[in-house]
């Protein structure tokens, strides 16, 4: 059985190319499903989007950051959603260790 070993600097190169055709594909993804949406969200539209339960998108809404309008009945613009997503993403990534403890 033959071994190879790369150094740090390789290891790094390739990494950073891995990170960002990721990123490419992730953006493609949510730009993809932006488009098939509505441009105005309701709760449960925005819970399938988000995957996740009414308790936790109530305590969403509750933050005084995350883009509710309660002009016409309570409602989610879109863009603004995908927005806040990759705020809140960049904010974890850049403040915390959770994606470099995966």
């Amino acid at each position: 059985m033959s071994t190879m070993q790369y150094d740090e600097q390789f290891v790094e190169m390739l990494a950073a190319k891995i990170a960002d055709r990721a990123t490419e594909i992730m953006t493609d993804r949510i730009n993809s499903r932006n488009t098939d949406l509505p441009h105005i969200l309701t709760r449960e539209e925005t819970m399938d989007v988000l995957r996740c339960g009414k308790s936790t998108l109530a305590e969403l809404m509750r933050r005084p950051d995350f883009p509710v309008t309660k002009e016409f009945g309570t409602k989610i613009p879109t863009h603004l959603l995908f927005k806040w997503i990759e705020k809140n993403t960049r904010w974890v990534d850049e403040n915390t260790d959770y994606f470099k403890a995966i």
